[in-house]
C-alpha cells in the first residue's frame, strides 16, 4: 500500500523541505516556521489502523476495470460504514488502502475483526491486511506524523491475508477481554526503521484455534480453488461455483484422501493463484484449478492439478462441451486428479467414489442460489432458500443433496424460533432427510443431518448416533458430519469425544464463510463438559459473527449464569427475547431435546429462567 511515511503532507513536499512563496520571496526563517507549526500541528494519543489489499497490483493487472469496482464497493459499502460505526476517523485513502484511527483501540480492534468478516462473507475474492497501533502521533491538518505512524505502517506487511496483527500497546488493551484471542508473533524487524517491534496477530478464523492432530497426516491433500470465469459480466459465477463443489463432493468420497471444503477456497476466489502461498494458508499439497469459457450453448474447461510444494502442474486437462453434458466433465477431473495422487487405486475402486450428478443443470444452479442464502439467518434470505431449494427437488427428484439441505432448512427454522408449527416442521425434516438417505445411501450430508434431527427435535439419540456415524464413515472429510456429531455426541454424555468431533469440524474447514456456527457447536460442547469460560469464549467469537444465532444466545446465557456472570447471562436473555420474543422455557421444553439425562434438561432450563427467559 502506497503510504505516507514520512510525514509528507497532501502537497507532496518532503518534512523540513522549504518552497519560494509567490513572488519569489525568501522563505521564512525557522523559528517562523517552528510557530506555524505550533499553531495548527496537535499531540494526540490514538488508535492508528491501516487496511492493504493483499496483491492490489497482480489483480489490477489481470482484471484492472474488475478489480477497481470491486475494491472501491467493498472500501465504500463495508470499510467506510463500519469505520464510522465503531467511531473511527478517516484520515486518507491510498488507493488499494486506507488510513484511519480510533480513539478506543478496543473500538478499533472491534471494527478490524468486524471488517474481516464481512469481507469474507461478500466473496469478492479481494483479502484485506490491517494492522493497528495505539501510539501518540502528531497531526498536521489532515496528514498525520510519527514514529507509531511508520510502524503501524511497516507492520501491516507482516500480516496474513484476512489478518489482523497489533502491537504490544493494543494487545495489552484488550488483555483478559474474552471476546478477543491472538497469538503471539514475536519481535518483528520494521524495514528502514531500524528497530524491530513485538506484535500479535488478533484470531479472526479457524486456522489456529485449535491444534493439528495426526490423524491423516500422512495422507495427500487437496484443494479445488474456485473456478475463474472469462465472462466479464460474472453470468457464470453460479456454473464455476458449481464445477467447483462438484469436484469437492466426489473427491471427497474417496478415503484415502484429506479434502479441503470449498467454503475454505473461497477465500481465495478471484485471487491471482499462488501454489505455495495457498497450499501453506490451506495446508493443502495440490491445487486442483481452473477456468470456464461459454459461447451460447457450448461451454469449454480446462483445469490444472499442481503440486504446491514447486509449484509444478502435473497434468491439464482441456475440453470442449454442450451444457448438456456439463457433469461429466468433473468425473473426467476427479479421475485425473486420482491416478496422481492414489496411483495404486483400482480402477474399480475409484469409480465408486464418483459421486453421483444431478440430471438437469437448472437443479443444480437452484441448490447453489440456496447455499448462499441459507446460512447467514437474515430472515427474508432464509425463506428464498426454501424456495430455491423446491425448486431444485422439483427440477430433478432424483438430486439428494437439495433434500438434505431442505432438511436442515426445516431443523434450523425450528431452531431459531421461526416455525409457526414446530413439531410439524420437525416431521417434515425428518421425513425429507430420510428421501435424500433413500436417493444416496452415501450422501454424509443426508445422514448426519437425519441424525441431528433424531437428537435434536426427537430425543432417539441411539439412531442419531447410528446415522451420525454413518455419516463420517461415508465422508470422513465433511466438516458438517464431525460439527453435527458433536452436539449428539455431548448430549449423551461423551463430552471427551464431542470436543474432538467439534475441533475436527474447524480443522477441515478453517476459512468457512460461516464460522459463527462452528464456533457456536464448540462452544456448546464444552459448556456440557463443564468447561464453562472456554465455552464463553467459543459462544461469543461465534455471536460477534452473526448475532442472530438465537442457538448460541441460548447456551451463552446458561453458560454465563453455570459461570457465575449473572449480568452478562441477562443481557443474552434479553437479546435472545428480542431475536425471538415469544421464546418461553416451557416451549423449548416441548420442542427441543437437548440431553438424554432428564436431569441436565432441567439445569439447562433453570438456568435459562436465572437469566430471566420467561417460563
Amino acid at each position: 500500500m502506497p503510504v505516507d511515511l514520512g510525514g509528507v503532507a497532501p502537497g507532496g513536499s518532503e518534512p523540513g523541505a522549504t518552497t519560494l512563496g509567490s513572488g519569489g520571496c525568501e522563505p521564512p526563517s525557522a523559528p517562523a516556521l517552528r510557530s506555524d507549526l505550533a499553531k495548527t500541528a496537535k499531540h494526540l494519543e490514538l488508535c492508528v489502523g491501516f487496511v492493504d489489499v493483499v496483491g492490489f497490483s497482480a489483480l489490477m493487472h489481470s482484471d484492472e476495470e474488475g478489480t477497481f469496482y470491486r475494491w472501491t464497493d467493498l472500501r465504500d459499502e463495508v470499510v467506510l460504514p463500519l469505520m464510522q460505526q465503531h467511531g473511527g476517523t478517516l484520515v486518507k485513502l491510498t488507493g488499494d488502502g486506507v488510513l484511519t484511527t480510533f480513539a478506543d483501540p478496543v473500538a478499533a480492534v472491534r471494527w478490524g475483526r468486524e471488517l474481516q468478516i464481512r469481507a469474507r462473507q461478500r466473496r469478492q475474492g479481494l483479502s484485506l491486511r490491517i494492522s493497528l497501533n495505539h501510539c501518540k502521533v502528531l497531526r498536521d491538518g489532515d496528514d498525520l506524523l510519527g514514529d507509531g505512524v511508520n510502524i503501524a505502517a511497516r507492520l501491516q506487511e507482516f500480516a496474513s491475508a484476512g489478518g489482523i496483527i497489533l502491537t504490544q500497546s493494543v494487545q495489552d488493551t484488550i488483555a483478559g477481554n474474552s471476546e478477543f484471542e491472538t497469538r503471539e508473533l514475536g519481535q518483528l524487524p520494521m524495514r528502514k526503521l531500524g528497530v524491530s517491534v513485538a506484535a500479535y496477530e488478533l484470531v479472526s478464523d479457524a486456522r489456529y484455534s485449535v491444534q493439528p492432530t495426526d490423524d491423516h497426516a500422512s495422507l495427500p491433500s487437496v484443494a479445488v480453488m474456485p473456478f475463474s470465469n472469462s465472462r466479464v459480466d460474472q453470468a457464470d459465477d453460479y456454473l464455476a461455483a458449481g464445477i467447483s463443489e462438484g469436484i469437492v463432493s466426489q473427491l471427497s468420497r474417496q478415503g484415502d484422501l484429506t479434502v479441503i471444503s470449498r467454503s475454505s477456497t473461497l477465500a481465495f476466489a478471484r485471487q491471482a493463484i499462488e501454489p505455495k502461498s495457498i497450499g501453506k494458508a490451506l495446508n493443502a499439497r495440490y491445487l486442483i484449478t481452473g477456468t470456464l469459457w461459454r459461447v451460447g450453448e457450448h461451454i469449454r474447461i480446462s483445469a490444472q492439478l499442481v503440486d504446491t510444494e514447486n509449484s509444478r502442474n502435473l497434468t491439464s486437462l482441456q475440453r470442449d462441451f454442450d451444457q448438456s453434458d456439463l457433469f461429466a466433465i468433473q468425473d473426467e477431473i476427479v479421475e485425473s486428479s486420482l491416478v496422481h495422487l492414489l496411483p495404486s487405486l483400482l480402477a474399480e475402486e475409484r469409480r465408486r467414489t464418483l459421486r453421483k450428478t444431478p440430471a438437469s443443470f437448472t437443479a443444480y444452479d437452484s441448490y447453489l442460489k440456496a447455499l448462499d442464502l441459507i446460512g447467514d439467518l437474515e430472515r427474508e434470505a432464509f425463506g428464498q432458500a426454501r424456495r430455491h431449494l423446491e425448486d431444485a427437488i422439483a427440477a430433478d427428484p432424483s438430486f439428494s443433496s437439495p433434500l438434505a439441505w431442505l432438511a436442515r432448512w426445516y431443523s434450523l427454522n425450528v431452531g431459531q424460533g421461526w416455525s409457526n408449527d414446530p413439531r410439524a416442521d420437525a416431521g417434515t425434516a425428518i421425513s425429507l432427510a430420510k428421501k435424500a438417505i433413500g436417493l444416496d445411501a452415501r450422501n454424509a450430508l443426508a445422514l448426519a443431518t437425519y441424525g441431528h434431527i433424531q437428537s435434536y427435535l426427537f430425543g432417539d439419540f441411539e439412531t442419531a448416533i447410528d446415522y451420525l456415524d454413518r455419516a463420517r464413515a461415508a465422508n470422513p472429510n465433511s466438516s458438517i458430519a464431525w460439527l453435527l456429531s458433536s452436539v449428539t455426541l455431548s448430549s449423551v454424555g461423551r463430552s471427551d469425544e464431542a470436543i474432538s468431533a467439534a475441533e475436527r469440524a474447524l480443522r477441515l474447514s478453517p476459512f468457512d464463510q460461516r464460522l459463527f456456527v462452528y464456533y457456536v457447536f464448540l462452544g456448546t460442547v464444552h459448556y456440557d463438559a463443564g468447561n464453562y469460560l472456554t465455552a464463553i469464549k467459543w459462544l461469543s467469537r461465534g455471536l460477534a459473527e452473526n448475532q442472530r444465532y438465537t442457538s448460541g444466545l441460548r447456551t451463552l446465557a446458561v453458560a454465563q449464569v453455570a459461570a457465575g456472570h449473572l449480568p452478562d447471562a441477562r443481557k443474552s436473555a434479553r437479546r435472545l427475547l428480542e431475536l425471538e420474543p415469544g421464546f418461553s422455557v416451557s416451549n423449548y421444553r416441548r420442542t427441543h431435546r437437548h440431553y438424554s439425562d432428564p436431569g441436565l434438561v432441567d439445569l439447562f432450563c433453570a438456568r435459562l429462567e436465572q437469566a430471566g427467559v420467561p417460563d
